[in-house]
């Protein structure tokens, strides 16, 4: 797994994912993405791809935009502004603290 990049978290709890990003993982406009909490991070996936034990589900918006679920930033203590790295494989996104990310 390879770090991807980092981006800002936006005052509406919203995270853009870069186009080629989104070319792997096959999403496209109005797709599903799926999130499930894993202790400090969050795994996105398309929606079809793990749909019964996503914890929230999110639309990719024209911008490539994605609402991170309010509940699952308050579990992880992500705020508005924090950055979040991102990390890919074949079929998945994992999102973390940046901080957290650098530590590790």
């Amino acid at each position: 797994m390879e770090r991807y990049s980092s981006r800002t978290v936006d005052e509406l709890g919203r995270l853009v994912l870069h186009s080629d990003l989104r070319q792997r993982l096959g999403l496209e406009t109005g797709d599903s993405v799926s999130f499930t909490l894993v202790d400090t991070i969050i795994i996105l996936q398309k929606a079809e791809d793990d749909l019964e034990s996503a914890c929230a589900t999110s639309k990719v918006s024209e911008l490539g935009m994605i609402d991170l679920p309010v509940e699952q930033r308050r579990k992880l203590g992500w705020e508005t502004k924090d950055k979040v790295a991102l990390y890919h494989t074949d079929n998945m996104v994992i999102l973390k603290l940046a901080e957290e990310a650098l530590a590790a």
